[in-house]
């Protein structure tokens, strides 16, 4: 019972923080997402011109600028990811133990706490627009290339003109 008592305990403390983590970072985290989103394109970007130029030095610098921003994208995401996965574990292994054979009482109280798992969130998000998870960084890459074929396809038609 109290083993039991501890893990609401601290499951509960574990959406508070998150909670409190996502109103007090929140614009950091929407900023350096978007930061990071705008690196990347612009150094993935200048990587092509200069590549294409044959500028082989300024090349490799834009191409490790825009690893780095990558890198550090996937670490702040990947951590997030990670708290969520943790506390999403949650709900299954409650579900575990409620089939095994307990004390009502104890049952009772699993099946309470269940029920209040849906209703608090242990996810990381950016102002509200966005939950920060790794199907995040699916979505920014596909925006990336998107513009950067649109601004690739500008950049050869300047140019061929």
């Amino acid at each position: 019972m109290k083993k039991l008592k501890s893990l609401m305990n601290t499951y509960w403390m574990l959406c508070e923080a998150v909670h409190q983590a996502n109103v007090f970072y929140c614009d950091q985290l929407m900023a350096a997402i978007f930061s990071s989103f705008v690196h990347i394109t612009i150094t993935s970007y200048f990587f092509f011109v200069y590549f294409k130029s044959g500028e082989m030095t300024a090349s490799i610098t834009q191409g490790v600028l825009a690893m780095m921003h990558v890198c550090y994208l996937v670490l702040l995401v990947n951590s997030s990811t990670n708290v969520t996965n943790s506390a999403d574990e949650t709900a299954p292994m409650i579900c575990k133990l409620i089939n095994k054979d307990l004390d009502a009482n104890l049952r009772k109280q699993l099946e309470g706490f269940l029920l209040q798992l849906p209703y608090h969130n242990a996810g990381f998000s950016a102002l509200g627009f966005f939950q920060i998870h790794n199907e995040i960084l699916t979505s920014m890459a596909g925006a990336a290339t998107t513009y950067l074929v649109i601004l690739i396809q500008f950049q050869t038609e300047t140019t061929s003109s």
